[in-house]
């Protein structure tokens, strides 16, 4: 399994995304074949991401429904993997409109870490981060913003660049279209920026990704130089 992670991880960093789907389906239907229901729950939960990020929503769908089912029949609900689970799970709902459904899911798994992570855990940002994507209405403005400040705190502490950067941006995004707040964005746009200027020797593969997905949060935000800055970063080798 690790290795099998680490060819994919290669192939997306390669931007061969075709490639990248087929071995992630390939593993599941060996790892399905051999009754291997751990690998098959982690492959699942590989496949959320990916086809939420490069693939389809009624795949990622299909993944997660998958993997909730497989976490049920095998009496893992509760458990420390299944918190995962829940929150990619709730992550791929969320970005497919999906909102009550995404919620629910937010709240399993936030109640699923409060039980298997200490508190102040690195993975209670990853939960906090995706939480936050759930209220897009305006009235659910302020939800969001507690959710991402969070999230950052938690992210400088622990010292991960690439994810201070993204959880900036979205600030910056979430200040862009609150009226009487746009000011506030700019700041953390910056943020971003120096965050990601870390050493040559210290920019791997998750950073380039990192990289790709800061560029077109700066293009959807009309920050022209900021995108090209990313963009140029993502394509050093």
């Amino acid at each position: 399994m690790e290795q099998l992670i680490a060819r994919y991880d290669g192939l997306l960093d390669r931007k061969q995304y075709k490639e990248a789907g087929a071995l992630l389906y390939a593993g599941l239907e060996s790892a399905l074949a051999a009754g291997d229901t751990a690998a098959a729950t982690g492959l699942y939960n590989e496949l959320m991401g990916f086809e939420r990020q490069y693939g389809s929503d009624e795949k990622a769908l299909a993944a997660a429904q998958a993997a909730l089912g497989l976490l049920e029949r095998e009496d893992m609900a509760v458990s420390r993997p299944a918190a995962m689970i829940a929150l990619n799970a709730a992550t791929v709902y969320s970005k497919a409109g999906r909102t009550e459904e995404a919620r629910a899911l937010y709240d399993r798994a936030e109640t699923l870490f409060q039980r298997f992570y200490p508190a102040g855990a690195r993975e209670f940002a990853g939960l906090y981060n995706n939480r936050a994507s759930a209220y897009r209405d305006p009235a659910d403005r302020p939800k969001a913003e507690y959710y991402y400040t969070r999230a950052l705190a938690l992210l400088r502490r622990y010292a991960d660049v690439c994810d201070a950067a993204v959880t900036c941006l979205n600030l910056a995004g979430l200040y862009a279209c609150w009226p009487g707040r746009e000011k506030e964005a700019e700041p953390y746009l910056r943020q971003a920026a120096l965050l990601m200027d870390i050493p040559e020797a210290e920019r791997n593969a998750y950073y380039r990704y990192t990289c790709r997905k800061c560029a077109s949060a700066c293009g959807e935000l009309g920050a022209a130089a900021l995108q090209t800055f990313f963009t140029e970063r993502a394509e050093q080798r």
